[in-house]
């Protein structure tokens, strides 16, 4: 079972553009040029909305920055020189770029490493901050300087991602894919996950995606619910990216006496033509024998009106999707009872008719299966969890005769995915905002 999980980013990028301030610096802080004693300046930074991007288990948030500088010059005899750059006219600009690497460790914490990277946007004058009268380009000291402070921010931010409750989440979600899905009061749903395998991540509008492959063994089951799983969470494996599968084992089950039914309503009336007498079919019943076998019950009136027994096994046809006993046979007790008189129905004309006649349609019962499953594939397993599929076809794989019932196995093909909100830490607040009550979610 192999499907993509998704994150909507839409809040989880208001909260990392929230983790890294829209204005950075000071106009009135000065800093020490490193590489001249004489030259000192301050800058502020106004920066656009972050954008991202996805590569791997790699994101990148770009956004371009306009800066504003003072510079302040000592010269050895006349008193300081002050300049400025930005603050009239066009200011400079230079691209921001952090890079959070993400490591899923095997107990499901996050361990991400930040990278800041500033550079100027373009090489042309534009974007240069100088003092043109002593020809001082301090550029490249705004960009260190500022760099600097975007690493501490990028990296207060990656120690609050760390802190992220992953290994809470994937463990709510093992236990809710645990748990049995009631489809009807006695048809439950039954995923049996065993292990996780992790794709590499994508990036589709606001949506972060990965393939998430389970190893499972699903199936649906009638009758009491079953007992949850107790299996722990396993540590995360790497998978390469898969096309989106699933594959569900179902069971239906066709009581006997509903199949009894059917098929008297087909067959009631009809004649069989023995030894040139004609029986009239009055009934027909279907009982299980315990060992794979069924016994199938033929009512008859005519020149004979009686009850007639024979046995056999069910089988599947494909071509038709009806179940059928290719190979009833009078049972033991009702050929050593066609002596005498009776002898003439000995002969292969009613087991004949039987094992052309005896046929139960299943085409409604698995499109009724498939209906019912669409119904409840698409659905919230719990709160920030749902679950959407898509059911296209299904593969009769056997039928086997239970004492109570006719059970129908077969293998369902489609796509699933499950969509969650990821829950996030707290987005910084302004000094004096109240102290928030829940966590961000990403709704």
């Amino acid at each position: 079972m192999d499907g993509p999980v998704r994150y909507h980013l839409g809040p989880a990028l208001a909260w990392l553009d929230s983790a890294i301030p829209p204005t950075m610096g000071d106009l009135e802080q000065r800093r020490q040029a490193p590489d001249n004693d004489r030259l000192s300046y301050a800058f502020v930074l106004e920066r656009n909305p972050f954008a991202m991007a996805v590569r791997g288990r790699s994101a990148t948030l770009r956004t371009d920055v306009a800066y504003r500088a003072r510079l302040w010059y000592d010269l050895p005899v006349l008193p300081e020189v002050g300049a400025s750059c930005g603050l009239e006219g066009d200011a400079p600009r230079v691209r921001l770029a952090v890079t959070m690497h993400v490591r899923l460790a095997p107990d499901w914490t996050l361990s991400p490493r930040t990278q800041a990277v500033v550079e100027p946007l373009s090489k042309t004058d534009r974007d240069k901050c100088t003092i043109t009268a002593l020809g001082i380009d301090v550029t490249d000291d705004v960009v260190d300087a500022a760099r600097t402070a975007l690493q501490q921010k990028a990296g207060e931010a990656g120690v609050r991602l760390a802190a992220v409750d992953v290994p809470g989440q994937a463990r709510r979600i093992w236990d809710v894919l645990q748990r049995p899905i009631r489809l009807t009061d006695s048809l439950w749903l039954t995923v049996n996950p065993s292990a996780v395998r992790l794709g590499v991540l994508e990036l589709r509008k606001d949506t972060l995606l990965t393939t998430v492959g389970l190893s499972a063994n699903p199936r649906v089951t009638g009758g009491a619910r079953p007992a949850p799983g107790k299996r722990p969470l396993p540590p995360p494996k790497d998978s390469t990216a898969r096309a989106s599968a699933l594959h569900l084992l179902t069971e239906a089950r066709l009581p006997y006496d509903v199949a009894s039914s059917i098929l008297t309503r087909e067959l009631r009336g009809m004649r069989i033509e023995v030894a040139g007498q004609r029986l009239t079919v009055d009934s027909l019943h279907l009982l299980g024998l315990g060992d794979g076998t069924i016994a199938v019950r033929l009512g008859v009136s005519g020149p004979v009106d009686g009850v007639l027994y024979a046995v056999g096994h069910p089988a599947y046809d494909t071509a038709t999707a009806t179940l059928f006993m290719p190979d009833l046979r009078y049972d033991v007790g009702t050929r050593n009872a066609l002596t005498g008189a009776l002898a003439w129905l000995g002969g292969e004309a009613v087991e004949r008719f039987l094992r052309t006649r005896v046929r139960l349609d299943l085409s409604p019962t698995l499109a009724e299966g498939r209906d019912l499953l669409r119904q409840n594939l698409n659905r919230e397993l719990a709160k920030g969890v749902r679950l959407r599929s898509e059911i296209r076809d299904g593969d009769v794989r056997d039928v086997r005769a239970a004492p109570e019932a006719l059970l129908v196995r077969a293998v369902v093909s489609g796509r699933s995915e499950i969509v969650v909100d990821a829950l996030l830490p707290a987005a910084p607040r302004p000094p004096g905002t109240p102290n928030a009550t829940r966590p961000a979610s990403s709704r």
